[in-house]
């Protein structure tokens, strides 16, 4: 079978992988090896011409595997794609109704997808088992001295009623911001400022980024040329007369998800920033193990933007700025009522007048 190989990043971890697109005269087949763990193995199965015409309207008028294969080479070459955990997505266009969709890829786990302990994680476990045992032998001291001379009796005091907390109710469309109350999360980026989770797993997700800072900087501008191509292809035309009410919620939608590629770019000056905040805001208190952790962390991730990127930096925030400029004009900003501008507005102002 003819194979190509791509590296690539999985969508919202960390993992590397190599994905090899194996195709012959009849079938096509997709696997994602891990780089670092070759054992974790997924596969979407061999697929042949009348399984793709199944899958997508986009396959019905080819007639050969080979000119799939073709295509699927080409898309995976201009970065058309996003991998998920278990799923590959391909995107294609729409000519019927001019946008994009894509067409999803099961891949399905082969191998062991739990990777051997790390050294640093079996010294952890041995460290917890030796603090288990020091606290048994104090427990068995405790209990040999109160056997020696029994403690009179005290009643045990009657604790004070607490009410227990609220629970927190999350929109699963929302996330806290420092923008204000809440942010629509639109499309499929979210910005390390606004991700949740617990605060060592987005310090690890930051510390990748930041050690492959120039991969942050393209993934980034790769999105933002496709935000920009959907509002070329979009708001001139949806504007040029009446839109409708769905034609305006689209074109917030695009600006929305152009305003988080924009704080995801601003988060990429100062990582260290977003959680030094977090700890003071929050009160969070460190285990000693776990404040050195957390101070050797902060030191990676405040280290200076590389000088050789500075160009690059500086052509991204042109375009972000370019972009903006042309979407908020009075032509397109006279649909709106105020009422409807506001939050988009106040978000604008925080990223691009106030930074």
């Amino acid at each position: 079978m003819s194979e190509k190989i791509f590296y690539v990043t999985e969508e919202g971890t960390f993992k590397k992988f190599k994905l090899t697109l194996a195709y012959n005269s009849f079938t096509i087949e997709f696997i994602a090896q891990n780089k670092d763990y070759s054992r974790e193995v997924y596969e979407s199965g061999r697929m042949t011409l009348p399984d793709f015409r199944k899958k997508h309207h986009v396959f019905t008028n080819f007639d050969s595997v080979l000119r799939i294969a073709d295509l699927l080479r080409d898309k995976l070459e201009s970065k058309q794609f996003v991998l998920t955990p278990g799923v590959l997505s391909i995107r294609f266009h729409n000519e019927f109704n001019n946008t994009f969709e894509f067409v999803n890829f099961p891949m399905r786990a082969q191998g062991s997808i739990i990777p051997p302990p790390s050294p640093t994680e079996i010294a952890m476990n041995q460290m917890k088992a030796e603090n288990a045992k020091l606290k048994m032998e104090n427990a068995n001291l405790k209990s040999t001295i109160n056997n020696m001379t029994p403690p009179p009796y005290v009643p045990p005091p009657v604790p004070a009623y607490v009410p227990p907390p609220k629970p927190i109710q999350e929109n699963y469309f929302y996330r806290p911001s420092p923008w204000g109350p809440q942010v629509p999360i639109i499309g499929s980026y979210i910005p390390p400022s606004l991700r949740q989770g617990p605060i060592f797993e987005r310090i690890e997700y930051c510390l990748s980024l930041k050690n492959n800072i120039q991969q942050t900087c393209e993934d980034i501008y790769n999105r933002l040329l496709d935000v920009k191509r959907r509002i070329d292809n979009f708001v001139d035309r949806a504007f040029a007369n009446n839109p409708t009410l769905d034609d305006k919620r689209k074109a917030l939608d695009l600006i929305t998800e152009l305003l988080l590629l924009r704080q995801g770019f601003k988060d990429m000056d100062d990582y260290a920033g977003i959680f030094k905040a977090e700890v003071a805001q929050k009160h969070i208190y460190f285990e000693p193990h776990d404040k050195r952790r957390f101070d050797e962390s902060m030191i990676t991730l405040g280290k200076f933007f590389p000088y050789s990127l500075t160009p690059f930096h500086q052509k991204m925030d042109h375009l972000f700025v370019q972009v903006e400029h042309n979407f908020f004009k009075e032509k397109n900003l006279r649909f709106y009522r105020p009422e409807e501008l506001t939050y988009v507005l106040s978000i604008k102002d925080r990223l691009f007048n106030k930074l």
